[in-house]
């Protein structure tokens, strides 16, 4: 196995642990700071595909592959953000947010926390049993795209890009309804 190969394939597995665990617990939402972890995980996915050459070997099928698997991660993330909980800012939230916070003068506290709970955790795991698939079927058809480890960074950047969106779409409504 080369460098390079067991780089990305613990850069995968720490992030698939990440997110397992994230998808339970309850976590201060900041705004200001929601889409960080996907713009981190789309560039090095990006960069992944681009530097080791695989993207060069990419036709228009591998193309409408990606494309096809990027709307899949999204609409999942969609479904992740609606069945997402949410709840007003607990004590032990903002204790929680204050301690990673002090260095960061400035930072915008957070009003709400979010957990995606067992049913979010469980649509997260099915789009990564998903592509894993998809990885088999794409090689079976001889693409390129299947070998290249930094698309499963892609397709999380852009689940979690989306749900976030959507947990900020619904956090004003859910907290008028819970002051209500």
């Amino acid at each position: 196995m080369i460098p390079q190969n067991l780089v990305s394939i613990i850069l995968v597995v720490a992030a698939l642990v990440w997110f397992s665990v994230k998808q339970t617990t309850w976590s201060p939402v900041s705004p200001d700071r929601l889409f960080r972890g996907p713009l981190i995980l789309g560039i090095i996915g990006a960069v992944m595909v681009v530097s080791n050459g695989q993207a060069a070997a990419f036709d228009a099928t591998d193309i409408a592959l990606l494309l096809l698997e990027l709307v899949a991660g999204a609409v999942v993330g969609a479904v992740i953000g609606l069945v997402a909980h949410l709840r007003p800012l607990s004590a032990e939230g903002r204790r929680s947010w204050e301690a990673r916070n002090t260095r960061r003068p400035g930072a915008v506290e957070p009003r709400f926390e979010a957990r995606n709970g067992w049913l979010g955790l469980t649509l997260w795991l099915a789009l990564i049993a998903a592509r894993i698939g998809f990885t088999f079927w794409e090689s079976s058809m001889g693409g390129h795209l299947a070998q290249a480890g930094g698309v499963i960074l892609l397709l999380l950047a852009a689940n979690r890009a989306v749900r976030s969106a959507v947990i900020l779409w619904r956090a004003p409504r859910v907290l008028s309804a819970t002051r209500a």
